[in-house]
């Protein structure tokens, strides 16, 4: 099953993802580019190039300076997880029928992953944790 999801997502989603579901977290207010970093363990240059590549695409907003951060440009259950990961494969380098088969999987992820949004995420891991806390 963990040998599916790393070729169902590579590393470049799931940090964008983590980045999102954080900024879900505090919604609306935003986090600084090192809190992210910090609370998510993503390498803070990696992660400053994914947020400029989200801002672009029109999914978070981001302010510099003291007080600048990061933030998400709209509520967390209206951005959905295939919109934000479906940058799909563009290797050509594979024998056609595992062509196929990527692209077999690429259209059930997107298909599946249409109607989960970033609220959606942050809930289940809130849920998760919230599952795994035995403090009294």
């Amino acid at each position: 099953m963990i040998l599916l999801i790393m070729f169902i997502m590579n590393q470049t989603e799931r940090y964008r993802l983590e980045a999102l579901m954080e900024l879900a977290r505090s919604f609306p207010e935003g986090r600084s580019t090192a809190q992210i970093a910090s609370r998510r363990n993503i390498p803070s240059a990696y992660l400053s190039r994914l947020l400029a590549e989200l801002a672009r695409a029109g999914w978070v907003h981001s302010r510099r300076g003291p007080g600048g951060g990061v933030s998400l440009a709209h509520p967390p259950e209206t951005i959905s997880v295939s919109a934000v990961i479906f940058d799909r494969r563009t290797d050509t380098s594979l024998p056609p029928a595992l062509d196929r088969l990527a692209h077999t999987i690429d259209t059930a992820v997107e298909a599946s992953t249409t109607t989960i949004s970033v609220a959606d995420l942050a809930r289940w891991e809130r849920q998760a944790r919230a599952a795994h806390d035995y403090s009294i």
